[in-house]
């Protein structure tokens, strides 16, 4: 279970940084000006672009976290059957 955890927060890690990093791309190439409002201001554009790139992040974040543990999942190692272990013999009474 600690390998399937592992793999979660590396997957929810790697895949933030991702979204961080991709995120802004991603909203210039969605957002186009047909999109927005004929009388737009600056701060209404600010406010949703960092309320997308917030989205964005949370995303792939999560996205992350299911794939690392489906990752874990997959590549977790299957313990040996434990073997029991042998008894000692009673003590006897000298």
């Amino acid at each position: 279970m600690k390998r399937v955890t592992l793999f979660g927060l590396i997957g929810a890690i790697v895949f933030s940084i991702l979204s961080t990093w991709l995120g802004p791309k991603m909203i210039g190439w969605y957002v186009t000006p047909a999109d927005q409002p004929a009388m737009l201001s600056c701060q209404a554009a600010v406010v949703g672009a960092m309320h997308r790139l917030v989205v964005t992040q949370m995303i792939g974040t999560l996205i992350g976290l299911v794939a690392g543990f489906v990752l874990g999942i997959i590549f977790r190692q299957k313990d040996p059957p434990v073997a029991a272990a042998p008894t000692a013999p009673p003590a006897a009474k000298v």
